[in-house]
């Protein structure tokens, strides 16, 4: 993780002059940093955390723009509370993205800018979806675009080098699928859309399809690559010196060639005049589609591979499952301790929490790295939803009226996880408990859901919601998203939120469930499982889905109000505290035992009918 943000060494007005120097130099009277890789990874490696570098903001998401005299960072409602900090005397503006009175990036830069000035970006960590829509923009205010300028490699003197981790390979046993299969599945969807080319620049694309895996992203097990599939052949852009001879005799046998990382770019050019490469504007770079020959027909459709590793087949999601329970185990015993040192008044930062936990998961077998930079907030740190805590500024916990959030994941030989517990470090107040318990009820609720087969997330995103939404409370980030097999522990296309994404949940695709409370100074409660989708029951009507908890660890019963819940919520609260126990006990010693069934024991049948 960099440090880019910490300490006085960091002058981001002086790099901003410095990128303005070089805009004036280019031609370019703004310049648009986007923060992904060339491979639009959403958690891009060192080398390319540009928007940080840049801004000093370290989101996971948002887009810096520059012009001669201004700068702005437009972000979603996860970093409203953390961007002011970051960005404070960098002299760039926040955009609220989102919020009804804020522009668009494109909308913006057509006003602040006259007709015929010229905006640059680097059209390799721009999706081809974004770029067109900027476009369009852009061209009925007579503003012209340069997107191959990649300023931020002149500026950047100790930029880091790409990543070249040991490149692993799964077997059949592990995935359930032959790259072989996987292939043929792939050429079978291409005909489908009368397509006989395949561009991959997604890094979990190019390891799901090849059953690799690597080290090259942090948390992300990952392999730097890019695939092509023309001509009835695939190949994988990789630096070749970190094949093994095994791995690369396993490949070629399979009938995938290798070639050179740097020689991705180049080998665009050569795709045959006469192909038909199925486009996928959202996965897509416009840098990618500029190298294109431009007699080379394109045809707009869905990238099948995000959709088929979406869904799980049967080995992964039993060995996923696996995987919860190891993490449950982690989890109970770090919970456990944790509650102990609490009440025994040793001093914990919300670090040594985060240490805490990831020594139970490192004890276990088969634990490989986090699956993300985890999220341990006391207090009013809660409330950002996306806090990352630093030695500085790191807070103490204390006993007393207050809440822990810590939200983490691990990535495991058998699957990757993603949990957020809500704890108490004392006795909660009364808003405390029913925004808590409103928060379960929408967690429930989603839980429990049964839903006709085609239906989108967005169909469901209210069900998390409309408990909260009776007490005038929401939240502003989505409810779910996908999570990958022993890769990223964010992937698409599937998601539940607002947002009117058209992709139906589908079985096998595992998604979150998270929803949460956020009060501003004070603290924040999320309640985070990961489901699985899968077929229910069919009747007249047609096909219904359900889905099902993977994951395995308690919620706080000091924070539930059984007053608000009903006897149907009161009892599925029950059964899934139960199985919590049955799953789990299996790997737990006698006093870990003891703690969960206390921690587990069923609540009172006291709910109002």
């Amino acid at each position: 993780m960099l440090e880019l943000h910490r300490g006085t060494f960091l002058n981001i007005p002086e790099r901003l002059e410095s990128l303005r120097r070089l805009m004036v130099s280019s031609g370019a009277d703004a310049y648009i940093i986007n923060g992904s890789d060339i491979h639009g990874s959403e958690y891009p490696s060192s080398r390319w955390r540009t928007r940080e570098w840049i801004s000093g903001f370290t989101g996971s998401a948002g887009i810096v723009v520059v012009t001669k005299v201004k700068a702005g960072l437009w972000t979603d409602f996860r970093y409203w509370i953390q961007a002011p900090s970051e960005l404070s005397g960098s002299g760039i503006d926040l955009f609220r993205e989102g919020e009804d009175d804020v522009p668009g990036i494109g909308q913006w830069l057509s006003e602040v800018l006259p007709a015929g000035s010229t905006v640059a970006y680097d059209g390799r960590t721009i999706s081809s979806k974004t770029a067109s829509e900027w476009d369009e923009i852009f061209k009925d205010a007579g503003i012209s675009v340069l997107s191959s300028l990649d300023l931020i490699e002149n500026l950047w003197k100790d930029r880091p080098e790409v990543s070249r981790s040991a490149v692993i390979e799964l077997s059949e046993g592990e995935t359930g699928e032959t790259r072989v299969q996987r292939v043929k599945r792939l050429k079978k969807a291409l005909e489908k859309e009368h397509a006989d080319s395949w561009i991959g620049i997604g890094l979990d694309s190019s390891a799901w399809l090849l059953n690799v895996r690597g080290a090259d992203v942090p948390c992300n097990p990952v392999v730097n690559g890019f695939l092509i599939y023309s001509e009835k052949r695939l190949t994988w852009y990789t630096d070749e010196c970190r094949i093994n001879k095994l791995l690369g005799k396993s490949l070629e046998n399979d009938g995938v060639f290798t070639a050179d990382y740097d020689g991705f770019f180049p080998a665009l050019e050569k795709i045959p005049e006469d192909a038909t490469i199925l486009i996928d504007p959202q996965s897509i770079t416009r840098g990618v589609l500029d190298r294109i020959p431009r007699a080379v027909k394109l045809k707009t459709a869905a990238d099948p591979v995000i959709l088929m590793k979406a869904r799980k087949n049967s080995v992964e999601a039993e060995r996923t499952s696996r995987a919860m329970e190891k993490d449950g185990v982690a989890m109970v015993r770090f919970l456990m301790k944790l509650e102990k040192a609490v009440a025994r008044g040793e001093k914990i930062t919300e670090l040594d929490a985060a240490g805490m936990l990831l020594r139970e998961r490192s004890s276990l077998p088969g634990f490989i790295e986090e699956s993300f930079s985890p999220i341990p907030a006391f207090g009013s740190h809660g409330a950002i939803c996306h806090y990352e805590a630093s030695r500085e500024g790191a807070f103490t916990l204390e006993a007393g009226p207050n809440l822990f959030l810590i939200d983490s994941g691990g990535q495991w030989e058998e699957g990757t996880t993603d949990i957020t517990r809500t704890v108490a470090l004392g006795t909660p107040s009364d808003m405390q408990m029913k925004d808590y318990t409103l928060t379960l009820k929408g967690h429930i609720a989603l839980s429990r859901a049964r839903f006709p087969k085609g239906t989108r997330g967005y169909q469901l995103d209210t069900l998390a919601r409309s408990a909260l939404w009776q007490e005038g409370v929401n939240f502003g980030h989505g409810t779910g998203h996908g999570v990958g097999y022993r890769l990223n522990v964010h992937e698409g296309p599937h998601k539940i939120s607002p947002a009117p994404i058209d992709v139906p949940l589908e079985p096998g695709m595992i998604v979150s469930n998270e929803p949460g409370v956020y009060r501003e100074g004070r603290y924040g409660i999320r309640i985070e499982n990961l489901l699985i989708c899968r077929e229910d029951i069919s009747t007249e009507f047609g096909e219904f889905l359900a889905f099902d908890t993977l994951t395995l660890a308690p919620y706080d019963k000091r924070l539930i109000d059984t007053g608000l819940l009903n006897d149907g919520e009161i009892n599925w609260v029950n059964q899934y505290q139960a199985e919590v126990r049955r799953r789990l006990k299996p790997m737990l010693d006698s006093a870990e035992l003891d703690w969960l069934e206390a921690a587990t024991a069923e609540l009172p049948p006291t709910a109002v009918s």
